[in-house]
């Protein structure tokens, strides 16, 4: 018993560290706070709370729903994509304005930071994707004394990789001293937004072609 319950965590957590290891708009703003010595742990929490909601809604059902609907998963695709683009395009007028680094935009307060932790984790498409329609529909077929353990490995995987990436991030401070590197990192996220975007484009038509 106790050997499939450890096999089952441990491919919760390895599915949720191969998906939130690449890199998206929650991860973004952990690398810039971190980078730049700002206030980091809140928004780390808040990243990590908003995985765990939403796994667990996943989990319990909503992913599989989500799943046997092709047309709403290319809308959530679709809609993924155009808030990667938007978050792109506003890093990349960052980039062009010189306003990358953050003393550059007048600063961030703490509240402000935690309300776009808040809407990065809990309103961003591109999170829901990973963690309600993938980590979910996945989870969702795992029997129902099961689940909890599948889900909690997944929600270990948010834990790690987040608290990782903010200690890694805070390393790097001495290279992010001067405006430009911040404004390649800029030019950088955007084009990965951009990819990303793409791909969630062409992932949403096929399935379009699917349904019809």
């Amino acid at each position: 018993m106790f050997p499939h319950f450890n096999a089952l965590y441990i491919e919760g957590l390895l599915l949720g560290i191969g998906l939130f290891a690449a890199p998206g708009p929650k991860d973004t703003l952990v690398i810039r706070q971190g980078v730049g010595r700002g206030p980091i742990w809140g928004v780390v929490a808040i990243c990590v709370m908003a995985d765990i909601f939403l796994i667990a809604f996943g989990v319990t059902g909503l992913g599989s729903l989500l799943g046997s609907r092709p047309e709403v998963m290319a809308l959530l695709l679709l809609s993924g994509a155009a808030y990667l683009l938007w978050f792109g395009g506003q890093r990349l007028l960052a980039c062009i304005r010189d306003q990358s680094m953050p003393d550059a935009q007048g600063g961030n307060s703490q509240r402000g930071l935690l309300r776009s932790a808040v809407i990065l984790g809990f309103a961003n498409p591109y999170a829901w994707l990973d963690t309600v329609v993938l980590i979910g529909s996945i989870g969702a077929t795992k029997p129902a004394g099961q689940q909890a353990l599948f889900a909690t490995g997944a929600m270990t995987a948010s834990l790690v990789w987040f608290v990782v990436l903010a200690l890694c991030c805070q390393r790097l401070t001495v290279l992010f001293r001067k405006p430009a590197v911040w404004r390649w990192l800029d030019a950088g996220v955007a084009v990965l937004m951009v990819y990303l975007a793409v791909t969630l484009i062409t992932d949403s038509l096929h399935i379009f072609q699917i349904a019809l």
